[in-house]
């Protein structure tokens, strides 16, 4: 039995800056042997945001897919997760969100708009990206970083990849600023079916209806601007591999390579109290429909 994820245990006088982006309750914290604050996020009620959130990282680290380092945390005997900055804000970096850059770049963006933003699609993406970068091996640097947050959205089933849930590192040079690199990806909570209670995750099981759950969900980007609902995650990066090979052959080489013994281990490291057996049972059986269907690509 691999030894259980370790829990932060955060004290009370540990929060320094409310954050006010998103929806949910967090705030910053140091951890005195870390430069780095880290951001709580508490877990709200009946879900599972925070195992979640740990175990799509521990995902995307497994691919090296760039993203938060994030650990299981306690506050005032409240559950949620503890995400580490990677901005140095000391050096004077900061992060564009996509809804920004894409404003900039995209004619009529409206980046207050975050659900149903039609306009929020992959060639509107590229553009951006495309503009921002004027190395053309650059360009194709990020735009590979971007193709891998598909692909772990794919595996995941993250539909929370809306314009704010993605960035870029912006930092000095000399006078001024200069766009770096695409930042890590984060905020994953929205990922692994996390909403479901335990019933329904059995009851699925049992009919084998999992797959059906993963094909039905809606993500953050669109495929093109005039459709009516985000793109299935799943179904986003089968088509983008096939349009965009180039970007998404690194991605699918080390899908092809993922044992699912590998994604086992990363769930049973999850404290039981955390995870249920249902909800890992659910988890692997979500995660072996969508590697086996990424290994099926042909490009």
């Amino acid at each position: 039995m691999p030894e259980p994820y370790s829990i932060l245990q955060l004290q009370t006088n540990s929060p320094e800056v409310i954050e006010q982006l998103g929806s949910k309750e967090k705030f910053w914290f140091r951890i005195p042997t870390d430069e780095q604050p880290w951001l709580f996020k508490f877990t709200r009620e009946n879900t599972g945001e925070d195992w979640s959130e740990k175990v799509a990282s521990e995902v995307a680290h497994l691919l090296k897919i760039p993203a938060a380092t994030v650990e299981l945390a306690m506050f005032m005997k409240r559950r949620g997760c503890a995400s580490r900055s990677f901005v140095e804000t000391k050096k004077g970096f900061d992060l564009i969100h996509g809804s920004e850059l894409m404003a900039g770049r995209v004619l009529g963006y409206d980046r207050s708009k975050l659900r149903h933003q039609s306009d929020h699609c992959i060639p509107n993406i590229l553009k951006a990206i495309e503009e921002t970068f004027h190395s053309k091996q650059q360009r194709i640097t990020e735009l590979r970083t971007l193709a891998g947050f598909i692909v772990l959205d794919a595996i995941i089933c993250n539909t929370d990849r809306h314009h704010d849930n993605w960035a870029l590192i912006r930092g000095p040079f000399g006078s001024s600023k200069i766009v770096h690199r695409v930042a890590p990806s984060f905020d994953h909570a929205s990922s692994l079916g996390r909403e479901l209670r335990d019933e329904n995750r059995k009851q699925k099981l049992a009919q084998n209806l999992v797959g059906r759950y993963v094909a039905k969900a809606g993500g953050g980007i669109y495929w093109q601007s005039a459709d009516a609902k985000g793109a299935n995650p799943l179904d986003l990066a089968v088509q983008s591999a096939k349009k965009y090979p180039d970007f998404f052959s690194p991605w699918l080489e080390l899908v092809r390579q993922l044992q699912v013994e590998s994604l086992e281990n990363i769930l049973a490291r999850v404290p039981i109290e955390w995870m249920s057996v249902e909800s890992k049972q659910f988890c692997i059986k979500m995660m072996s429909v969508t590697v086996e269907t990424l290994k099926a690509v042909q490009l």
